[in-house]
C-alpha cells in the first residue's frame, strides 16, 4: 500500500512538472512577440539605437528560456512514459526484495524476523482485549541422522515437504514461520486451545505420510501454547513456555505433541481433550 502511495505521488509531481513547464512555454511565447511589438514599435533595428542591445540581450534569454523548458518538457513526458512502462518490473523488484527479507529462502515460509513483529501485534491484542491465540511449534525428529545419513540435499527436501503441510493446512489469518534450523512456528490469532490442537493434529498426521526416496518415514515432535492472562504484556514468556513444552515431547520420546491445561497441568496430546468445549 505504502509503495502504491509512492508511485501516485510520483506521478502527481510529473503532471505538475508538465504543466509548469507548459505554462512556461506559453510565457516565453508571449514575451517573444511582446519584444516583436517593441521592436517594431521603436524601430528597434540599427545597432546604434541603444535600445538594440538591451533588446537583444534580453531575446536571448527569453530564446533561452524557451529552448531550456522544451527540454524539460521533453524529459518530463520521458519520465512519463518510462514510469508507466516500467511499472510492474518496479513493483515487481520491490516486492522480491521484500519477500527476500521477510522469508525463508529455502522453504518459501516466513522468517524469525517476520515472526517477531508480527507476534508482537498479536500478542499485544491478546493482552489489551483478551482476544485468544495460540501457538504450535514443532521439530523435524532426528534431522541431524537425516542430514548424516542420507545428505543435507535429503534434509532440504524434508524441510520443503514439512514446509509445504504447514502452509497447506492453516488459514490465511495465520502465519507459519521457519523459526530456524528444522524448528517451526504456526501462529493461530484469535483461536482457542482446542482449534489449535485440532491444527496440531492434522499437521502431525499429514507429516508423517510425507515419503520421499531413501526416508520412509518423517514425524514431528510438537508443542501447543494458547495465551493465558498469567502471560501478561511478556511474550517472550508465552515463548519461552511453548519451547518447554516442545522441550516435553521430545523427551517423552519424540513423535507426539504435548500442550498444557487451563490449570496449568502439562499433558501429552492423543485426542483433543477440548474437542467439546
Amino acid at each position: 500500500m505504502k509503495k502504491q502511495w509512492y508511485y501516485s505521488d510520483f506521478f502527481v509531481i510529473i503532471i505538475i512538472q508538465f504543466l509548469i513547464e507548459l505554462g512556461l512555454i506559453f510565457i516565453n511565447f508571449d514575451l517573444l512577440s511582446a519584444y516583436n511589438s517593441i521592436k517594431k514599435q521603436y524601430n528597434i533595428i540599427s545597432t546604434i539605437n541603444p535600445l538594440a542591445l538591451i533588446y537583444k540581450n534580453t531575446l536571448n534569454l527569453v530564446s533561452a528560456g524557451l529552448f531550456l523548458d522544451f527540454i524539460l518538457l521533453i524529459l518530463t513526458l520521458s519520465a512519463f512514459i518510462l514510469a508507466v512502462r516500467f511499472k510492474d518490473n518496479i513493483f515487481n523488484n520491490n516486492n522480491y526484495l521484500e519477500n527476500a527479507a521477510l522469508t525463508d529462502s529455502l522453504t518459501g515460509l516466513y522468517n524469525r524476523r517476520y515472526f517477531d513483529s508480527f507476534y508482537e501485534n498479536i500478542f499485544a491484542q491478546s493482552y489489551r482485549y483478551d482476544i485468544p491465540h495460540s501457538l504450535i511449534m514443532c521439530d523435524i525428529d532426528y534431522f541431524k541422522k537425516i542430514n548424516d545419513t542420507y545428505g543435507h540435499d535429503k534434509g532440504d527436501i524434508v524441510l520443503k515437504e514439512v514446509s509445504d503441510v504447514l502452509k497447506n493446512n492453516i488459514r490465511k489469518s495465520d502465519i507459519a514461520v521457519r523459526f530456524g534450523g528444522e524448528e517451526f512456528i504456526v501462529c493461530l490469532p484469535s483461536t482457542d486451545i482446542a482449534n489449535a490442537v485440532d491444527v496440531a493434529r492434522k499437521i502431525k498426521q499429514m507429516i508423517s505420510k510425507i515419503r520421499t526416496k531413501d526416508i520412509k518415514k518423517v514425524t514431528v515432535s510438537m508443542g501447543v501454547a494458547f495465551y493465558k492472562k498469567e502471560f501478561g504484556n511478556e511474550s517472550k514468556d508465552m515463548l519461552k513456555h511453548l519451547d518447554n513444552l516442545l522441550y516435553e515431547a521430545k523427551n517423552r520420546g519424540r513423535n507426539r505433541i504435548i500442550s498444557g491445561d487451563h490449570q496449568g497441568n502439562i499433558i501429552e496430546v492423543e485426542e483433543n481433550p477440548w474437542a467439546d468445549e
